[in-house]
């Protein structure tokens, strides 16, 4: 149950558009670019070190300690905007 509410419960209604995100490293959120919906659709074999790193959490970090990586748009907490053109 904890796993669920941590992990798959939405923190947003349905919204449009891609499915996923991109965090920068200051914390904002954007849409996502052509080049980085086609990356996302493609299909790479998981020990493959190119794969997208793919965030469940939106305070999660990466290896190397930085909050930025894609995510799941449903997973971004209500209160925080997402901007519609990646800088």
């Amino acid at each position: 149950m904890l796993f669920y509410l941590r992990y798959l419960v939405p923190l947003r209604k349905t919204e449009v558009g891609f499915k996923y995100v991109y965090v920068k490293s200051d914390g904002t959120v954007w849409e996502l670019d052509n080049e980085d919906i086609s990356y996302l659709k493609e299909e790479f074999h998981p020990n493959d070190g190119n794969r997208p790193y793919i965030k469940s959490r939106f305070n999660e970090r990466t290896p190397d300690g930085d909050i930025n990586g894609f995510i799941l748009r449903k997973r971004v907490p209500k209160k925080i905007q997402i901007n519609n053109n990646v800088n």
